[in-house]
């Protein structure tokens, strides 16, 4: 059954960037938005998503203690209070909330979960073509997901 998950603005842009925004309304039943979210990234090209608004006594904590944006800060804040899974791609926002025990992936996740339920050929060539649109990809997880391909060849 497809699951709702709430995404960060990078995520959204890195998607934006390879043209597969539209994926993650094939992925996923509901793409769920916090309002700082929205008010980063402006006009969003997809129609599968709500906006909710987060308030939360987290936000605070994670955007003024642990410095992390508004946007990440409400994803976390919502992805912990509602146990939802979350989509972040920042390092430092990952860590915060797989510290927190919560349920994240990336973007680089949702291209492998697209080739796996057959939605994309190739990620290994997508995720190649976000690093060379400006993405920061380090060359041992390209080097990985290179590898991961062809263990299933």
């Amino acid at each position: 059954m497809p699951e709702k998950i709430i995404v960060d603005t990078s995520v959204l842009i890195a998607l934006e960037k390879i043209d597969l925004l539209q994926i993650l309304c094939k992925i996923y039943e509901e793409i769920v938005l916090p309002e700082a979210v929205v008010k980063e990234i402006g006009n969003i090209s997809i129609t599968c998503y709500s906006v909710r608004r987060v308030e939360s006594r987290l936000i605070k904590i994670l955007t003024r203690d642990l410095n992390l944006g508004r946007g990440e800060s409400e994803v976390i804040a919502l992805a912990y209070e509602t146990n939802l899974k979350a989509l972040i791609d920042d390092l430092k926002a990952r860590k915060i909330a797989e510290d927190m025990g919560l349920s994240i992936s990336g973007s680089i996740g949702v291209l492998l979960k697209a080739e796996k339920l057959g939605f994309i050929n190739n990620a290994y060539e997508k995720v190649k073509e976000l690093k060379d649109k400006g993405f920061y990809i380090s060359d041992e997880l390209l080097a990985e997901i290179s590898k991961r391909k062809f263990k299933n060849r």
